[in-house]
């Protein structure tokens, strides 16, 4: 794709569009009237297409000479005889196309005996479904009819106003007047769905949840969390829901999460399908806070949209920011702001690369801005939103959004306009704040010498850029940090405040014993103590606050793998959290101990490694059981399945892949019903020494539950990539590209199949393969992905060969993502052999101390 834009003085303001679609063929034509302004005369108009067939253009009924394409820009130019004045005028559109195989445009989806059309335009893929003026710039109003089959529902983004008997078993719906919004957010359906019953929020804004059938009364939950969110973020913004209703709409197919199309907002089925009774604790979280990030859309993105793909973080990092707020706020009991902090994990893993990119940066085309929906927009993005609003305080921070918010309200801005709202609200010199962290890549790390005062401690602060690379050069950069120092003074803990805007700098703790340099997990930079600091802090680490332990041992792992840490550093640390009992905490330990045991642990050394899990987990399930229990928080409940899960994957503990195997047997047979906690965990764990027959039953409980069940399909679907028996590890591998397997998840289990050590040889034979006829066609998400799982390919006789296959695919759409896979595998190939090497040691060492 080339870099070409559309000329802003040719501005659409209304498009009356219409849609024929004939899903027996997959075939759809449509007519479009365009109302557009000329800023000159002009005898060419240039509008976005891309295949699709038009076949009549006029304006003000005058016809086209031609109309001429062209393939790289994606575009087409309708050419008239005699010049168009300056001023507004119609164009008359038809054009023919296809209801597309591939998620993305205007697309087909089924299920057994059921068809659908859906549509997914972000980022620039309006295109494929009409001619348009496809950047989120032109805003418009828009009025959707469309012809289909009698009998099934039709739903976009606005209610519908009529409906109409075609005859031939056709039928017309009309929908009302939209409020302006780009292409993008343009959305309609086509299909056999059930609804939930409409709900109103306190200010009247209707909301119900669209099912395929069976699965409505699934949705109520949903409901709630779509209410309750609307209802939060109408009073944070002060500014009512802009929209006339909300359709949350479960497409059977769908490549993202979810997409934030104002009115009628497209999900995952999983993600609305989630009944109290049968959801695990760890569902209706996802189903909530992401039910919350896109309704946040509905003023950030949808109300007020960037002018270019260049400042889709703030869209995308606002969405995270203040829905996992609402989620918070509307949800105590889930103590969400551990989950926040843990949320930082990707952004932190892909910034510190080579090859990251900064939050707000150039995007020159369609290619590069799907490239942009990643964890550095996402989650850095929210991190650092979050470190600004520690910094300025909650309110001033909220004045600035609203002020924003109502300035630019149906009408296009930029981060610096959000920037000035936020001084203006402040008085504060935010917008130089922010550049620092939103225009420059990566992160800082800062390292802190200590030495004892009269009276308490004096910390020497020194800063500079993080790189996963240990051999990367210093950059020079320096960052405003700022910090939240927490400290103990043998009565309380307090805190100092510090923006470290230099590259050294010396600060005095007043009382202080012992430091940590980043107080409640508050900022986004890494910390490294040199050796006082961490002999003063061991007495003190059990007494952290939940985010502030899982941010300690997050921190230690990224100074283990960028070798600036030894390996038994790390094991100490491990090894002296025996007894956590934190559901967060003992989440970040397992994802820390789940790579060393997929690339670090040899078979010397496992029987020690899994000693080392079995002492760090097993406290936890004699405490809690494996039976619920009615007193049992939401947490307890998580945490139970967490456990269980660790314990059978990474202890190889016997009793518990026997239990789970007993209970799996028992909810296959129907004679017991396995809790909803518990279920997909104890799937996974009696998979690992499954054999034959248990897979195939595994493979008769998804196709049993296929439109009945989207919790209980997914789990079992995601346990057949835990078969550790080679032929069964193949037969997964080889069933990815097979009808047993949906569009939407074959990207998903290649990408978690890669990084498996069982597993990863036959997931990276099928990618090969399968590369160039099914891969290379697919939506950008699903191949981003697929090139990150490549850049888990570490073992020596793996990483050679998928390194030479990611430089040889960096181009298109997937240009960026390679070339961060391949640095990402490179330094993870080095690192995987390095602590390999030091780890039998350092787990000896910490097996003699607990012995001692």
């Amino acid at each position: 794709m080339n870099d070409f834009r559309l000329a802003t003085d040719v501005r659409p303001s209304n498009y009356e569009l219409r849609f024929d679609l004939d899903l027996e063929q997959w075939r759809s034509s449509g007519t479009a009237r365009i109302t557009l302004s000329l800023g000159r005369p002009a005898r060419e108009v240039t509008l976005h297409a891309c295949d699709l067939d038009i076949s009549v253009a006029r304006a003000d009924g005058e016809p086209a000479l031609r109309v001429s394409y062209d393939e790289d820009a994606q575009t087409a130019t309708l050419e008239f005889a005699s010049e168009l004045a300056a001023g507004e005028h119609v164009l008359h559109l038809e054009w023919q196309g296809e209801i597309r195989e591939a998620l993305r445009g205007l697309y087909r989806s089924t299920r057994p005996g059921e068809r659908y059309a859906a549509t997914q335009f972000e980022a620039a893929d309006a295109r494929r479904a009409f001619p348009c003026f496809d950047e989120p710039e032109f805003k418009a109003r828009f009025r959707v009819e469309l012809i289909h089959q009698t009998g099934v529902a039709a739903i976009a983004n606005a209610p519908i106003e009529n409906v109409e008997d075609r005859g031939g078993g056709r039928t017309l719906t009309r929908f009302a007047e939209m409020p302006k919004i780009s292409t993008y957010l343009v959305a309609f359906t086509v299909g056999p769905y059930e609804f939930t019953p409409t709900r109103h929020t306190a200010t009247g804004v209707p909301v119900r949840v669209c099912l395929p059938p069976t699965l409505a009364e699934q949705g109520l939950f949903a409901l709630e969390a779509h209410v309750r969110s609307i209802e939060w973020l109408e009073a944070y913004t002060d500014i009512p829901y802009a929209y006339t209703k909300v359709d949350a709409i479960g497409l059977p197919d769908f490549e993202a999460g979810a997409m934030e199309n104002p009115g009628a907002i497209t999900y995952r089925t999983r993600y609305l399908a989630a009944d109290r009774g049968t959801a695990s604790v760890a569902v209706l979280k996802a189903v909530f806070s992401v039910a919350a990030h896109e309704l946040t859309h509905m003023w950030w993105g949808d109300l007020v949209t960037m002018k270019w793909w260049d400042d889709i973080w703030l869209n995308e990092s606002f969405a995270s920011f203040v829905g996992d707020k609402a989620t918070a706020a509307l949800n105590p009991q889930w103590e969400y702001g551990r989950d926040i902090v843990q949320e930082a994990g990707p952004a932190f893993a892909l910034d510190s690369l080579r090859t990251t990119h900064a939050i707000s940066m150039e995007v020159r085309n369609a290619d590069e801005a799907s490239e942009r929906f990643d964890a550095v927009t996402y989650n850095k993005g929210q991190a650092v939103l979050r470190m600004i609003e520690g910094f300025l305080g909650e309110n001033a921070f909220r004045d600035g959004v609203r002020i924003y918010l109502r300035r630019h309200r149906e009408a296009n801005a930029t981060a610096d306009d959000f920037w000035r709202a936020l001084d203006e609200a402040s008085g504060r010199d935010v917008t130089g704040l922010a550049h620092a962290w939103i225009r420059e890549p990566g992160h800082p790390i800062v390292h802190c010498s200590v030495r004892e005062v009269a009276g308490g401690l004096e910390l020497g602060l020194r800063q500079e850029r993080f790189f996963a690379d240990p051999d990367a050069q210093p950059t020079g950069q320096v960052w405003p940090v700022p910090m939240v120092i927490a400290y103990g003074t043998g009565g309380e803990v307090r805190q100092e405040r510090v923006l470290l805007g230099e590259r050294e700098a010396t600060v005095t703790l007043p009382g202080a014993r012992w430091y940590l340099p980043n107080g409640g997990a508050s900022g986004f930079y890494r910390y490294a103590f040199d050796d006082r600091g961490v002999a003063l802090l061991a007495g003190a680490v059990s007494g952290l606050r939940p985010e502030e332990r899982l941010d300690l041992v997050s921190d230690l792992w990224a100074l283990v793998r960028s070798r600036r840490a030894p390996v038994a550093q790390l094991v100490e640390l491990l090894a002296g959290l025996r007894g956590e009992r934190d559901r967060a905490v003992l989440q970040t330990l397992a994802d820390v101990l789940g790579w060393l045991s997929e690339h670090a642990v040899r078979d010397d050394s496992r029987p020690a490694f899994e000693a080392l899990v079995e002492s760090l987990y097993r406290p936890e399930l004699d405490r809690l059981g494996w039976e619920p229990r009615e007193d049992d928080s939401d947490d307890e409940r998580e945490k139970r399945a967490l456990v269980i899960a660790v314990l059978g994957a990474r202890a190889a503990a016997a009793d518990v892949r026997a239990e789970a195997r007993r209970r799996v047997d028992a909810h296959l047979a129907g004679t017991s019903r396995i809790p909803p906690d518990l279920a997909g965990v104890l799937a996974m764990v009696a998979a690992i020494e499954g054999d034959a027959p248990l897979y195939e039953r595994y493979v008769a409980r998804m196709k049993e539950t296929e439109i009945t069940d989207a919790q209980e399909e997914a789990r079992f679907r995601g346990a057949l990539a835990d078969f550790a028996d080679p032929t069964l590890a193949a037969r997964t591998a080889d069933s990815i590209f097979t009808d047993l397997i949906r569009d939407q998840d074959r990207s998903l289990m290649l990408q978690r199949m890669l990084g498996m050590r069982r597993a990863r040889h036959d997931a990276w034979r099928v990618v090969r393969e399968h590369w160039a006829a099914r891969i290379v066609p697919m939506d950008p998400g699903g191949k981003h992905r697929i090139v990150r799982g490549i850049g888990q390919l570490t073992p020596r006789e793996l990483a050679p060969e998928a390194l030479a296959f990611l430089e040889a695919n960096r181009a298109g759409d997937i240009k960026e993502t390679a070339a961060q896979a391949a640095e990402a595998l490179r330094i993870g190939s080095a690192t995987a052999e390095r602590i390999a090497a030091e780890l039998p040691a350092a787990l000896e060492r910490a097996a003699l101390q607990a012995r001692a």
